[in-house]
């Protein structure tokens, strides 16, 4: 049994040239967490707008489904957190597994009891499972560690990925990429062709984005004030 897994981050190009200016507002921590899954978007979201930069998009979801071929009676599952893919509904008959992911997931420390959303392709290694991974075009395979089980990795060529899948599982890694995303996930999750099963709850989440861009506006005209009374000169935003 084949089993597809999507993580949603695939679709979210962040920086990958080290000299890149964009690079510092994406330094971002990720753990799944309530903190890390809303509020601290907000942060991160005016780093952005007081710049006056838009904010970082998904690109690259629609016609994602054609490329791949489903066995009859095939299910798509869905969750927040890849660690579900090892979710005793998800991995039972698994005998291979092919990730697009921006990640490996393979292990970035040592290995816990439990899987987590780092290692849980470890935890199918462990099951005698072979594992595949394809990189976005846009991610730098060189730019991660080393897995800690063997598996193929390669970045995507694109078109129709070859063999026949029967499960799939779709992650939105809400701790990754950012809710003013979750309209075009919500939109992936509808487009898939396959019966949906929700493991866990991926609600569009509650981020007020004009409340964010009337505090990035007010906040760009006390600068503008500060600065004119340092006698730097009127830089009107």
């Amino acid at each position: 049994m084949r089993l597809l897994v999507v993580d949603f981050d695939y679709f979210f190009p962040v920086p990958q040239d080290p000299e890149d200016p964009l690079v510092p507002l994406f330094a971002w921590a990720h753990f799944e967490t309530p903190y890390y899954l809303l509020e601290a978007w907000e942060e991160r979201a005016l780093a952005f707008l007081l710049r006056g930069l838009p904010l970082p998009g998904v690109l690259g979801w629609e016609g994602f489904w054609e490329r791949f071929a489903f066995a009859p009676g095939a299910v798509l599952y869905y969750a927040d957190s890849n660690a579900l893919a090892f979710h005793e509904a998800v991995r039972q008959g698994v005998e291979e597994v092919v990730l697009l992911d921006a990640h490996h997931d393979a292990g970035y420390r040592p290995l816990g009891e439990e899987p987590a959303c780092d290692d849980w392709m470890a935890f199918y290694h462990r099951l005698g499972a072979r594992l595949r991974v394809l990189y976005p075009p846009w991610r730098d395979p060189s730019r991660e560690p080393e897995p800690r089980v063997p598996l193929l990795r390669a970045v995507d060529p694109g078109g129709p990925v070859e063999g026949t899948f029967h499960r799939a599982f779709l992650c939105r890694s809400g701790a990754f990429v950012p809710p003013w995303n979750d309209e075009a996930f919500l939109a992936l999750l509808e487009a898939s062709p396959l019966p949906k099963v929700a493991l866990e709850p991926t609600p569009r989440r509650a981020l007020d984005l004009e409340a964010l861009r009337r505090r990035a506006r007010e906040e760009a005209f006390g600068l503008w004030i500060l600065e004119g009374l340092r006698g730097r000169g009127p830089r009107r935003p």
